[in-house]
């Protein structure tokens, strides 16, 4: 073979191989198909979806319900001329600890004693909030507390609610009611009665005798 025809060869050799080059790198353009997947239940672990804390209760202090129609004594809140007097259950003790608010217990509270009754007065005419606005800032100040917990609102009237709750472990029944002066608009006083659920009765009768017998000073 002369050197043309070797050399008419190796062009076709080398031009071959190019042209296979070019089809593989085509081959390899092309368009995967999708990959088809048999999706199937995953078991879920546990737990499967969030869960809130399981709350947990301290059972209530074992000493007798609170009595409706327990005699009273009147006791004055507040300074004149911005004060108000109201008849307290005689005997219970005397709270004032709390900068704007006064308690009433029926015995010197200690740790051995809380989740009992007893009760709550403030003066809240600075406020300058009619009654039915003192309700709705009361409703949404125990929705946002830190210590409360699993909050329910019972009931509610025009100057009054009964709402249950639990605070510091214990299950705990509010009967709450804002008071204005006669012919008024502005809440001035605020009393609520706070027990167990097996106290109702009582805490019912106590709230209806300090509110109508409250009188501003």
């Amino acid at each position: 073979m002369d050197a043309r025809r070797l050399g008419l060869a190796a062009l076709a050799v080398v031009l071959l191989a190019a042209a296979g080059a070019a089809l593989g790198y085509a081959a390899g353009r092309e368009t995967p198909q999708p990959l088809l997947v048999d999706a199937v239940p995953v078991a879920a672990a546990d737990p499967a979806y969030p869960r809130d804390p399981v709350l947990r209760v301290l059972p209530d202090p074992d000493d007798p319900p609170l009595r409706p129609g327990l005699p009273t004594a009147r006791a004055v809140v507040g300074t004149s001329p911005f004060s108000v007097s109201l008849p307290v259950p005689r005997g219970w003790v005397r709270s004032d600890a709390t900068a704007g608010e006064t308690r009433f217990y029926p015995e010197p509270p200690t740790d051995v004693t809380a989740g009992g009754y007893f009760v709550r007065v403030r003066l809240v005419g600075n406020q300058y909030l009619s009654v039915p606005a003192q309700l709705d800032a009361r409703l949404e100040a125990l929705s946002t507390a830190s210590g409360i917990e699993d909050l329910t609102l019972e009931s509610r009237s025009f100057d009054a609610l009964v709402v249950s709750y639990v605070a510091d472990g214990y299950r705990r029944v509010a009967m709450e009611q804002f008071v204005a002066p006669p012919g008024e608009e502005v809440a001035s006083a605020y009393v609520a009665v706070i027990g167990r659920e097996r106290d109702r009765d009582g805490l019912a009768d106590l709230l209806d005798r300090l509110t109508s017998g409250l009188r501003f000073e």
